[in-house]
């Protein structure tokens, strides 16, 4: 059993710690929220970051006129700033069976690594003034705890993120997870959801494409063991699936490359419908560092502001 952080509450290990002291979380889209926060809002009004210019009207405030473009065009604009909100956020884990897997290579197992990462983005969104909640799924819904930052929240969300077990039963409701998130996570939040996408029906791209199309800032990890993308093993054996389907009895090396022929095309599907949704995508082996994965996660979101 690896030691982890001195506070017996906390998923978090040292070294992730250690990689949040400088770590910061910011959206890809522009979110709704409350007023104060470090994040762009689709609302307009006198604040801190510019946005657009407009044509004057009558009853603007000719406080926000800007003479420079007036010297420029001897026409009147009007500058639109966004207001800086909070973010609320919520983090979706899956609990399914099949995410308590963990071969030999890996680190963790894909729920216990899952429950590590969701919780350090839980950390550093409170450190920042943000709003984290979470929603836990399997067969059906575990667990949801609204987004807050109210004193103690993130006290809570450690010790639900420790307690996570994976289910004992069978089938895997991200679909249903999903539209209970597009419900429950408010106008323009952001939702980052980790689970292995095995079992996933149509349903579940279907519900991924509303959330999107809501305007959420969604980031999606794919998470998976090394053990099933290379397909490893050695000699006749037999695979029990994790979520009681059927034994298969096989040699690994007649079937490896045509297993690794339909997850490259299981990813790439993936990748093409993250791409078409404008959700961001993260394909995670449980054998890499965590913290490595949470420097991607801030190089492509860092200083990354756009109206959508």
């Amino acid at each position: 059993m690896t030691e982890r952080h001195d506070q017996p509450t906390s998923p978090l290990l040292p070294e992730t710690l250690a990689a949040l002291s400088t770590f910061s979380v910011r959206v890809r889209k522009v979110v709704e929220g409350f007023l104060g926060g470090s994040h762009s809002s689709l609302h307009f009004g006198a604040s801190v970051e510019f946005a657009e210019h407009k044509k004057y009207s009558p009853g603007d405030d000719i406080r926000h006129i800007d003479w420079r473009a007036l010297a420029r065009t001897d026409r009147y604009f009007v500058k639109q700033q966004q207001r800086e909100v909070i973010l609320r956020c919520l983090l979706v884990l899956d609990l399914s069976a099949s995410m308590a897997y963990q071969g030999s290579r890996a680190i963790a197992s894909k729920l216990a690594y899952a429950a590590e990462l969701e919780a350090a983005l839980a950390y550093v969104l409170m450190r920042q003034g943000d709003e984290a909640g979470l929603l836990f799924f399997a067969e059906g819904i575990r667990r949801f705890v609204p987004p807050s930052r109210r004193p103690g929240h993130l006290k809570e969300l450690f010790a639900a993120f420790v307690a996570a077990t994976p289910s004992t039963e069978s089938g895997t409701a991200l679909h249903e997870a999903i539209t209970l998130a597009a419900e429950r996570a408010g106008r323009r939040a952001m939702v980052v959801i980790a689970t292995d996408l095995w079992s996933s029906p149509v349903e579940t791209e279907a519900a991924l494409t509303k959330l999107a199309s809501r305007g959420h800032d969604i980031a999606l990890f794919h998470i998976l063991d090394p053990d099933e993308i290379d397909l490893p093993f050695r000699g006749p054996s037999t695979f029990v699936g994790m979520e009681d389907e059927h034994p298969v009895h096989t040699d690994p090396a007649l079937v490896r490359e045509a297993y690794c022929e339909r997850l490259a095309a299981e990813q790439s599907k993936w990748r093409h419908l993250c791409g078409e949704a404008g959700i961001d995508l993260y394909s995670i082996r449980t054998d890499e560092p965590i913290s490595a994965l949470l420097a991607e996660f801030a190089r492509r979101r860092s200083g990354i502001r756009r109206r959508m």
